[in-house]
């Protein structure tokens, strides 16, 4: 048994089950499953528990006495388990049947891969598909080199297979140099930090490629926006380190990072996000039929900055 399949769970006791029943459809069982609960205050454990008295296999439940966020999880599930190979399903996500199987085989069949992706559909709290998805990563080794010597940043979707060895030598995901509370900083683009990282090691031969086929449902949340700064200076950061190493340079913090920051570079980061956050709500108004507002919001995103960011991030992989 060569192959971890985590979940790190907090408070999904409304979707575990579903997301459990795909994992055991999947075409190829011969792995370890983990399941990492941070601490939840509902009854996930419990459905869990519930799941497998019923669906005979073999699970490790881990309970964490204190509630530190999905990079904390995520850490702490590739340093307790020490297969070869590991991937991570969010536990609200559904995972489709040749997922698992697909991945784990380009994986394993070539030594210069160090970690296999897949394109991913959006679906909604019933599980029906709302249009949109992840078509991203590059679908053969030399369009992931020619990235990676352009220093660029590497989206990728969270059912990424990967070495486990490989993630950690890069560090695996980051967890020290953060402001203590809210908020957990961390935890936003965790994943996009680690895959930048272990782009790095091109230099060594390793690549990372993408199945240019949909393999997974990404169960999205059709509502307000509000978190966009944290998650476009967290990239910020990434990329700044992601340059810095390049150059043979110490990596900052992410205090650091932030301290560096001029007051005009907050002020354009600040007005990138709130464009972001009126661009997503104005969709959101205007699937739910309130008109106006959407037209309203939507006019104040090209108000704030006549952008937008997520084209502007990826514009060649990311589709709506």
């Amino acid at each position: 048994m060569d192959l971890t399949v985590a979940i790190c769970m907090y408070n999904a006791e409304v979707y575990i089950e579903r997301t459990l029943q795909y994992i055991y459809n999947q075409t190829m069982q011969g792995f370890y499953l983990l399941i990492v609960d941070d601490c939840s205050t509902d009854h996930s454990t419990q459905k869990v528990d519930a799941f497998f008295e019923q669906h005979h296999r073999q699970y490790e439940l881990i309970r964490l006495n204190e509630n530190q966020g999905i990079a904390h999880a995520r850490n702490f599930a590739i340093n307790h388990v020490t297969t070869k190979y590991f991937v991570f399903i969010d536990s609200d996500d559904l995972p489709l049947p040749t997922l698992i199987e697909e991945e784990y085989k380009l994986l394993t069949c070539d030594q210069e891969i160090m970690a296999v992706s897949s394109w991913l559909k959006y679906i909604d709290n019933q599980d029906n598909e709302i249009g949109g998805g992840l078509f991203i990563g590059d679908t053969s080794k030399e369009m992931f080199r020619e990235r990676a010597q352009k220093n660029k940043l590497i989206f990728l979707p969270i059912q990424t297979m990967f070495v486990r060895n490989d993630a950690l030598r890069v560090g695996g995901f980051r967890l020290d140099g953060f402001p203590e509370g809210k908020p957990r900083y961390r935890d936003y683009c965790e994943d996009l930090d680690l895959w930048t990282r272990l782009s790095d090691l091109y230099t060594k031969g390793k690549v990372i490629v993408t199945i240019p086929k949909v393999l997974y449902l990404y169960r999205k949340a059709d509502t307000l926006s509000t978190n966009h700064f944290n998650m476009i200076i967290k990239m910020r950061f990434v990329k700044k380190n992601l340059l810095l190493r390049r150059r043979g340079e110490k990596e900052m913090t992410f205090i650091e990072f932030m301290n560096s920051m001029s007051e005009r570079e907050m002020r354009k980061l600040e007005k990138d996000s709130l464009a972001a956050d009126c661009l997503r709500n104005g969709v959101f108004y205007l699937k739910s039929g309130v008109w106006m507002k959407g037209i309203w919001t939507l006019m104040k995103s090209v108000w704030y900055q006549p952008l937008y960011i997520v084209d502007k991030i990826n514009a060649n992989y990311i589709k709506k």
